[in-house]
């Protein structure tokens, strides 16, 4: 398990829950190359959180549902997910205005991931308390975060996340289209697709003399497979403003993605939606989503490789009832023996695995 360590310079401001890190160190081995993983939308509805109940504990447990990829996430030298769902306390609820159980934190973090991203539509779907305490439950945990914060204060102490390892500084940002129509209240702050905010939070992460910047947005049209004219508009405004890597997400299909190229003809990778990491969602391209694997030289500071890995969200019976279970498709179709899948579940990752790998021909699959 990849273990986080933070500077130990740590200032508290205010209150226990703002505090001083312009800059997180994470241990590692000395390497030539650092590896980042993300993933897509992490969701909440009502079923998956009735399958991570245990009637005897009492108790909710994720842990199950990440088995099948933790190898892969725990791999990675930083592990980035969408966490797409408030934590904002019982009483539990799915869609439209979602809460799940703090377990999904604790499943998150045993998986390997090391970074949440909250700028999402569903960040106050329980209002000011929900935001609030989804924030206070990550940092209880020890997970960083970026894209919503208490207030400014907080905000201008911890963002842009600038995270330190193997000789790289990375600046994760991290914005959404909306909220859903549901108003942020003051003092909290939801990162929004603000061209001028976004050009001096860009300034600001060179200030801090980062080697590499990741914009990872919330934006698209649900469900559509290709990206919309906005996308790309304003993934041209990324690019000009020094971003190397733009990782999209809200559709719930995995998108397609390209590289584009910045002032200085450098490749910059832009994948418009990873899809979803884990939802109850079952229509054809809404039931999975990729792992993105992407490789920085530690002397270069560029990226030196990007693949990409199809993950399918199984919904299968265990212990009479449902539980939620990422498979990499071709774990499964190298050997499907091990896999208690019926026909339709067999067809259906046939299908989305094609239909990714169609969508997503000039990137290459990671084992």
């Amino acid at each position: 398990m990849k273990k986080l360590l933070f500077l130990t310079s740590v200032l508290f401001l205010f209150s226990s829950f703002i505090f001083k890190n312009d800059i997180k160190q994470i241990q590692s081995n000395s390497d030539d190359s650092l590896t980042l993983i993300f993933a897509g939308d992490i969701m909440g509805h009502s079923p998956q959180f009735q399958a991570a109940y245990n009637q005897t504990t009492k108790s909710y447990n994720y842990d199950i549902c990440f088995q099948g990829v933790k190898s892969y996430i725990e791999s990675a030298d930083i592990a980035i997910v969408n966490l797409e769902v408030p934590l904002a306390g019982r009483p539990y609820s799915g869609y439209p205005n979602f809460s799940s159980p703090d377990a999904l934190l604790d499943g998150l973090k045993n998986a390997g991931y090391d970074i949440l991203l909250t700028a999402n539509n569903h960040v106050v779907d329980r209002g000011k308390q929900g935001l609030e305490r989804t924030i206070r439950t990550i940092k209880s945990r020890n997970l960083l975060f970026a894209g919503s914060y208490i207030d400014k204060i907080q905000r201008d102490s911890l963002y842009p996340l600038i995270v330190e390892k193997k000789g790289i500084k990375i600046a994760f940002l991290n914005c959404t289209y909306g909220t859903n129509g549901i108003s942020v209240v003051s003092p909290n702050i939801v990162n929004y697709i603000d061209t001028i905010e976004i050009k001096y939070d860009i300034q600001k992460a060179k200030s801090k003399n980062v080697d590499f910047m990741v914009m990872t947005v919330h934006w698209g049209t649900e469900y559509e497979l290709k990206n919309n004219s906005f996308q790309e508009s304003i993934a041209d405004f990324f690019i000009r403003n020094g971003i190397n890597l733009v990782v999209g997400s809200h559709p719930h299909v995995v998108q397609n993605a390209e590289i584009k190229y910045n002032n200085d003809s450098i490749p910059v990778p832009v994948f418009y939606s990873l899809g979803n990491s884990i939802s109850n969602q079952r229509k054809p391209s809404t039931d999975g989503g990729i792992l993105l694997k992407v490789v920085i030289g530690s002397q270069s500071k560029k990226i030196l490789n990007t693949t990409y890995m199809p993950v399918y969200v199984h919904k299968g019976v265990l212990n009479s009832v449902y539980q939620y279970h990422l498979y990499p498709t071709n774990n499964y179709l190298n050997d499907s023996s091990y896999y208690q899948f019926n026909n339709s579940d067999k067809n259906a990752l046939i299908y989305f695995n094609a239909e990714t790998r169609k969508r997503l021909n000039n990137f290459e699959v990671f084992q």
